[in-house]
């Protein structure tokens, strides 16, 4: 899978595409969809790829902290995609002035360079500046270009609830594990550095995973059930010296 991080305008490129537009935070269920409806529509030597944004348009606009850290931040966003057979990532960078691009620039200009055969967004998809920037407008500006585009419903859980990435954060900092793993579709996934502090071993490099709330969890370390300690300050006790560890957290508690 290609990885290209994007400030504005995406690189040219002639190979035909079937774009997903979205922020695939977590890349739960809904997400999953989203994709196999999108994957539906590749035909001979098209390619699946998706335009995603980083960090969270809430943290970076409004600084809401329940939007600082992600489910899925950008490696382990990749990780997921890739799992789900996408081809090709275009990670823009969400700013201030990013906010500020039309709906009509960024399908004009920062798509222009794409050979799109086709677009494909999740039920009442919004982008771009302004309040109808909506999936209407979408279609209307890419039947400039002859591109046809796809709204594809949500999926809902088992409450007709729409499965979406709040749910989850929830989920997850209540430390309720097995409720997040049924929205998601996949294991919670924490990855880190090891690093000896005050005599005890604590995962560095975490600062932008969604953490438990302060307690006693259980988690898989090379495929060994071990107890970890969420700490006040956010940090992440673990009870052996490794030098990388990528935690999978046990819906059994």
């Amino acid at each position: 899978m290609e990885v290209f991080q994007v400030k504005d305008k995406l690189p040219t490129s002639e190979e035909p595409v079937v774009l997903v537009i979205g922020k695939f935070d977590g890349v739960h269920k809904g997400h999953q969809y989203l994709l196999k409806r999108a994957k539906s529509f590749c035909g001979g030597g098209e390619k699946l790829a998706i335009v995603s944004f980083t960090p969270h348009p809430l943290w970076a606009l409004k600084k809401d902290p329940a939007y600082q850290r992600a489910i899925t931040p950008d490696e382990e966003k990749f990780h997921w995609l890739n799992y789900h057979g996408v081809d090709k990532v275009y990670n823009v960078e969400f700013t201030q002035k990013y906010a500020e691009t039309s709906a009509e620039t960024f399908i004009r200009e920062h798509l222009r360079g794409l050979n799109l055969r086709h677009i494909v967004v999740g039920e009442s998809f919004n982008f771009g500046k302004g309040r109808d920037s909506d999936v209407d407008l979408l279609i209307n500006l890419c039947g400039e270009r002859a591109v046809p585009v796809t709204e594809v419903p949500f999926v809902k859980d088992n409450a007709r609830h729409k499965v979406s990435s709040t749910e989850i954060r929830a989920a997850l900092h209540a430390g309720n594990f097995l409720e997040a793993e049924r929205l998601l579709g996949h294991s919670y996934f924490i990855e880190g550095n090891v690093e000896s502090v005050d005599g005890s071993y604590v995962l560095t490099g975490i600062d932008d995973f969604v953490v438990p709330k302060m307690g006693t969890y259980y988690a898989f370390i090379d495929g060994k059930r071990e107890q970890i300690r969420v700490l006040e300050n956010g940090e992440i006790s673990v009870p052996k010296v490794k030098q990388h560890m990528r935690l999978q957290f046990d819906t059994i508690q």
